[in-house]
């Protein structure tokens, strides 16, 4: 029986590329968040009602919701791990078979992100995981790491999805933007598009 070897990815790159979104965006989101004990839908605000206890009260709210916001962040870029010897991909806690993963497409799909882009695969009905595969216009994905991940893309059954009225996929790429088969996903490892530029 061949040994496990799991190769671990470090999902610390695109958790960067998030601190650095969250760290522009919290002072405006604190401000609008605790500015809004001052507005209302109709009636009294939460100032007329309560006073001035209604400033911290929503201050402190918003900052919840920001917590709970990055508890998200780190819940969907938790790291994952591959096997390659025994073709085994550890995800979210669950372990699959290189060929359960059946779906991969880009995140974002329009590719419009400047400072990152990321590869979102698992399998169409069940768990799946997002990884980052550009970090501004530099390939995020390198080595051990790359070439495990290709294994896996090799080993897996990607398809782009299909509809009723176009059942062989011809007009997949254009019906389900951002989708990708097999050859596109190790394109998007191998050589990730730079911003703006369209998928494989």
């Amino acid at each position: 029986m061949t040994e496990a070897h799991w190769v671990e990815f470090d999902d610390e790159p695109k958790r960067r590329v998030f601190r650095a979104r969250f760290r522009r965006a919290v002072p405006l989101v604190l401000v609008i968040g605790t500015a809004s004990a001052f507005l209302s839908r109709g009636g009294e605000t939460p100032f007329q009602t309560w006073g001035w206890i209604a400033v911290p009260i929503w201050f402190a709210g918003t900052g919840l919701f920001l917590a709970a916001l990055w508890g998200l962040v780190l819940l969907q870029t938790r790291p994952f791990a591959i096997d390659v010897g025994r073709q085994r991909v550890r995800m979210r806690g669950r372990t699959l078979a290189f060929s359960d993963v059946d779906v991969a497409e880009l995140d974002p799909f329009t590719n419009n992100e400047p400072d990152m882009l990321s590869l979102r695969f698992g399998r169409r009905r069940g768990r799946k995981v997002s990884l980052l595969v550009r970090e501004g216009r530099e390939p995020a994905i390198t080595g051990e790491r790359r070439d495990a991940l290709l294994a896996l893309i090799a080993g897996s059954s990607i398809t782009r999805p299909s509809s009723p009225y176009d059942p062989k996929g011809t007009f997949a790429r254009f019906n389900f933007p951002g989708t990708l088969d097999k050859a596109g996903a190790a394109s998007v490892v191998d050589d990730p598009p730079q911003v703006d530029q369209p998928g494989p």
